[in-house]
């Protein structure tokens, strides 16, 4: 991940977290945690596509984390 401070770079930090906390191996795990196809992880990270809501509120049931903790990791 590098350390430009764009967007893409927040919503790393937002999939690296869930990674993290959950002990999950990679981002292909993660999208089975979050139940999206992998390419949705690939093209976030990569700036191709935001984290939309319906991704948002998927992250809040699986996590318990409030949808304002979200945007606030996205935005970070």
């Amino acid at each position: 991940m590098s350390k430009t401070g764009n967007i893409n770079d927040a919503s790393g930090k937002l999939f690296d977290r869930i990674i993290d906390d959950n002990n999950l191996k990679n981002d292909a795990a993660l999208a089975r945690y979050l139940e999206v196809n992998p390419p949705v992880i690939s093209k976030i990270r990569n700036g191709k596509l935001p984290v939309g809501d319906s991704l948002k509120i998927n992250i809040h049931k699986r996590t318990g984390r409030s949808i304002a903790m979200i945007e606030e990791l996205i935005a970070a």
